[in-house]
């Protein structure tokens, strides 16, 4: 399983703001607070718009669909982050048994020009 995601982020956060300045409607979003299924501890808020193995299983697609978005959007999510607000792009994937998440070089140069966080995550659990 892969994902590719846009993540907002924020102590104070209201998702419905972050909805109407993006003009995108989320996948999932969360109220800032204690959260039983947040391993992190975090409290933040979040809004996520998440590209997965629903939307494509494979990964490059996902990754394109997520850097599409956030350069259309990439204006929009500077002002979210001038306002105090963190934005990330967010890739999860398996990473066991040789499994691979193959980004290629012109992806990696739009990450990079969108001038937000790449965070990768791998799932190391034993299948």
């Amino acid at each position: 399983m892969t994902e590719a995601a846009l993540v907002i982020k924020g102590a104070d956060m209201d998702p419905a703001v972050v909805t109407q300045e993006l003009v995108l409607n989320p996948t999932s979003t969360r109220a800032p607070g204690y959260d039983r299924w947040d391993t992190s501890g975090s409290t933040d808020g979040r809004w996520r718009l998440e590209f997965d193995n629903d939307y494509s299983r494979d990964f490059s697609l996902q990754m394109d669909a997520l850097l599409s978005v956030a350069e259309d959007k990439r204006a929009q999510i500077a002002n979210l982050v001038a306002q105090g607000y963190e934005a990330i792009l967010s890739v999860y994937g398996f990473a066991g048994h040789d499994g691979s998440l193959p980004f290629t070089a012109e992806q990696m140069a739009r990450a990079a020009s969108i001038g937000i966080p790449l965070v990768l995550t791998p799932n190391l659990n034993e299948r």
